[in-house]
């Protein structure tokens, strides 16, 4: 009775005891701040960055050096194709050597090229699995879940501070990334059009780490362990990147030509043209040798070796074929398509993104806050 008087007098604007009176007006005034939409984004951005300072912040360093590491190298490149007037430098030359086989700029080259295809392997992993799976573990959910914040906006909320994240630093490695292929592409006789270029040009590297990241977040929605969905993103990158280099080649009818073998170079292999099938002569045998004579006629492997035997890299061979007048048949992508071949892979993957991001909101909406 005593109590139910105590609330009629609150609701009636009547006295009410010191203690009270304190208790009832301090309520709604924190209720109101953590309501409205500046405290909720303010609250739910802090704690996005109390959860995940330290995997942004190192992040931030790994593609601060990488940016850094590829200015550089661009610059160097840069440098020498001037320094061979500004076209191919020949392989004899100084530059040349620096540039072919196994020399410390190549390897470089090479390892930076890696580090930036597998970037969005190691985004998915530290910054997409985490932000499900870790809430799961620790039992975090029901006291995040509870508050005035809905599920389904903590999720949102979360997915798109850290997607900002994400895009913005991956762009600006994109954009270096591209701008060193391109000036790889200068100095010597390499294709855009080659798998680990391709995936390195254009903002590949954006959409792709997005798409990691999302894969990432299901993943550890799914199966609720950090470690166990560690190992199925990581075997799920490997498999979808076999799958795409495997693929992309012929996403689009490849071309075809003739090619005079030991010819000048013509114009379907240049401009950075991929050569999807043709190229390789094939020695010895009674099966195709992928060799044509003037007529058009296929020559056998044992035909070919009859009629311009191997000579062990002395040029012979060679002024064989062009006496011969010998063509190889090629199948080709012209550079020209790379645009289109970086917008239906980008497709792809925002595709996979989409559908990532409907799973994670759809499990979110079915997790039993009972469950922890």
């Amino acid at each position: 009775m005593t109590e139910r008087t105590e609330r009629s007098e609150v609701r009636e604007g009547l006295p009410s005891p010191p203690g009270m009176s304190r208790l009832v007006h301090a309520a709604p005034a924190r209720r109101a701040d953590d309501l409205g939409t500046g405290g909720g984004l303010r609250g739910l951005l802090w704690l996005t960055w109390r959860q995940h300072r330290w995997t942004l912040v190192g992040t931030l360093v790994l593609a601060a050096v990488l940016v850094g590491w590829m200015t550089y190298l661009s610059m160097e490149l840069t440098d020498l194709w001037h320094q061979c007037h500004e076209a191919y430098c020949a392989e004899g030359s100084p530059q040349g050597r620096r540039l072919g086989g196994s020399s410390p700029l190549v390897l470089t080259l090479a390892a930076l090229s890696r580090v930036v295809q597998y970037m969005p392997l190691l985004i998915g992993l530290f910054v997409g699995v985490p932000v499900l799976s870790r809430e799961h573990e620790q039992r975090t959910l029901l006291l995040a879940w509870s508050q005035d914040v809905s599920p389904t906006r903590w999720l949102w909320t979360r997915l798109g501070l850290l997607g900002l994240f994400v895009a913005a630093v991956t762009a600006v490695v994109a954009g270096v990334s591209d701008h060193l292929e391109r000036t790889r592409a200068l100095v010597g006789p390499m294709s855009l059009f080659e798998y680990e270029s391709f995936l390195n040009t254009a903002m590949l590297p954006v959409v792709i780490s997005l798409c990691w990241f999302a894969v990432g977040v299901a993943l550890g929605a799914a199966i609720r362990r950090t470690l166990p969905a560690v190992f199925v993103v990581i075997a799920g990158f490997i498999g979808l990147t076999y799958l795409v280099r495997w693929r992309y080649p012929t996403l689009m009818e490849p071309l075809s030509a003739n090619r005079p073998i030991g010819g000048p170079n013509i114009d379907v292999l240049r401009d950075n043209a991929l050569v999807v099938s043709g190229g390789m002569i094939k020695y010895g045998s009674d099966g195709p040798s992928s060799t044509f004579d003037a007529s058009g006629r296929e020559l056998t492997g044992v035909e070919l070796q009859r009629l311009c035997p191997p000579d062990n890299g002395s040029g012979r061979t060679l002024a064989c074929f062009m006496e011969n007048n010998l063509q190889q048949h090629l199948q080709y992508q012209p550079g020209s398509r790379i645009p289109e071949f970086h917008l239906i892979v980008a497709g792809g993957y925002l595709g996979l993104t989409a559908l990532a991001l409907l799973a994670a909101g759809w499990i979110v909406r079915r997790t039993d806050l009972s469950a922890g």
